[in-house]
């Protein structure tokens, strides 16, 4: 499935301090509050409810966050190929919180804080943060303001990511937006998902399609992925390897489910504990994924696909 791994400096670094997580899911601890005013609090019921990213946009930046040096550069010292460019996916749920604030629970396991203003929600403090468990590293994000039209969500987002050397980088999404998704399943989410999609050509200087490892190691990922329909809300993916996952379908937007899935094989085990694919088109697909491989004999290695995209390469067999 993989090409013989390849060591990468800053792979080791990328690891260390999240990349996705800084943008798509870190989260808070300490509220802010202050005692509720005696004026009626604006109305929270539109946000309430799961929104889905839209697909990446690598051209207008749209859902995608940029990571860099404070200057918007990337001559900090940093062994990161910057500025890198990373797709969000995955979806957040947004519920009625403590004394008329809203929390957001994100798909990866965080949960932030938000006050309601106005004309929006923004974050009730600006030192929440998060240990991520679908990556193993905590995050802060400073700013995260969200409207609401109808069924169209907009956000802004921005991170600071704090590397072990003592270097901070910005990690800003000046552009995002989600769609409501209400219920699991339904004809049109499953269609743009069925069918076979192939991995586009790995790229190290942006991450596209290449796993890291946490021991210092980056391949590139490839093959293709057959995606079948299983009920009426999940499907399964036929990986090149031989195994199936199943991922529940949510609007756009499918994620595994359960949660922690692992496949047998002769050589040991294959788990993943985070994989999320997104499509609005039903011709690519954007991915984020985190799982773990255990060789007979040896130790675990935890590996990342922080960037995934793939093309259709087949339509699905019908039924």
């Amino acid at each position: 499935m993989h090409a013989r791994p390849r060591g990468r400096a800053w792979i080791r670094i990328a690891l260390r301090f999240g990349l996705v997580a800084l943008f798509a899911v870190a989260v808070g601890a300490s509220y802010g509050l202050t005692r509720a005013s005696a004026s009626p609090a604006p109305s929270m019921q539109k946000y309430l409810g799961y929104w889905n990213y839209d697909q990446p946009n690598l051209t207008t930046l749209n859902n995608v966050g940029v990571l860099s040096c404070p200057d918007g550069g990337g001559q900090c010292g940093s062994q990161l190929p910057l500025p890198l460019k990373l797709p969000q996916v995955g979806w957040v749920l947004f519920s009625e919180g403590p004394h008329g604030t809203v929390n957001g629970h994100t798909d990866q396991g965080c949960t932030w804080n938000f006050r309601v203003t106005a004309t929006d929600l923004e974050l009730s403090s600006t030192t929440q943060e998060c240990f991520n468990p679908a990556v193993g590293s905590v995050g802060n994000i400073t700013k995260w303001s969200v409207t609401v039209d109808g069924n169209k969500e907009h956000e802004e987002i921005v991170a600071i990511s704090h590397q072990p050397n003592g270097i901070d980088l910005i990690a800003p999404m000046k552009s995002g937006s989600r769609t409501r998704v209400n219920g699991v399943g339904g004809t049109e989410s499953f269609s743009r998902f069925l069918g076979t999609f192939s991995y586009d050509p790995a790229d190290f200087h942006t991450l596209t399609n290449v796993v890291a490892t946490d021991h210092g190691t980056a391949f590139p990922e490839q093959g293709s992925i057959q995606f079948t329909k299983k009920d009426r809300s999940t499907i399964l993916a036929h990986t090149p390897d031989g195994c199936n996952w199943t991922l529940a379908v949510r609007g756009n937007t499918a994620e595994l489910d359960p949660a922690t899935q692992t496949c047998h094989l002769a050589s040991g085990d294959i788990s993943f504990h985070y994989w999320a694919i997104v499509t609005d088109d039903g011709k690519h697909i954007n991915a984020f994924r985190a799982g773990t491989t255990t060789l007979t004999g040896q130790q675990p290695t935890n590996n990342y696909l922080y960037s995934g995209a793939l093309t259709r390469s087949s339509q699905p067999e019908e039924e």
